[in-house]
């Protein structure tokens, strides 16, 4: 692993530094920001330079400010989502993100690994297996889904909210 550090660049030209050494060199890079701000105003430019399939964000998994301490849904999949990513692919990614997202403890690759369902197209799975399966995983059933660990049943619908996507 190596590290590197580039002064001198300001506003959309870091975004541009980055974009081109991951072109040229196709492989994992991450880059830590002074903050969220930072890290998002980052992330965007890229996004804008690479398209969002190559570049990740992995935020805190709290909000900040007045809710201080409560966990926030959206960035919890985008969390899962960088890992979940980085463990079934060899495709290359830029990860953006700063230190307190660093800070907080992440899943291991073989706890993720073994609780996690894969399901292909066209692969028949019984909704009670699945169910019984969400709840050894702490998933809550409840009548509507709408956050990440949330699960219901309509009829013979079963609607999960993944941690790992939308």
């Amino acid at each position: 692993m190596k590290s590197l550090s580039i002064k001198g660049l300001h506003g959309s030209a870091k975004a541009l530094f980055a974009a081109s050494l991951f072109s040229r060199d196709q492989k994992n890079y991450v880059y830590i920001l002074n903050n969220l701000e930072n890290a998002g105003y980052f992330y965007h430019d890229l996004n804008q330079i690479l398209g969002n399939k190559s570049v990740l964000f992995f935020p805190s998994a709290y909000k900040r400010a007045a809710k201080y301490g409560q966990v926030d849904p959206a960035n919890e999949i985008l969390r899962t989502e960088v890992l979940a990513r980085l463990q079934k692919t060899e495709q290359p990614y830029i990860i953006v993100t700063y230190p307190d997202a660093l800070a907080e403890k992440v899943v291991s690759q073989s706890t993720l690994a073994q609780n996690t369902l894969p399901i292909k197209v066209n692969e028949e799975i019984g909704s009670e297996k699945v169910s019984k399966l969400l709840d050894s995983y702490k998933f809550e059933y409840v009548d509507y889904v709408y956050e990440p660990g949330q699960y219901a049943t309509r009829g013979s619908i079963l609607d999960v909210f993944s941690y790992s996507s939308e």
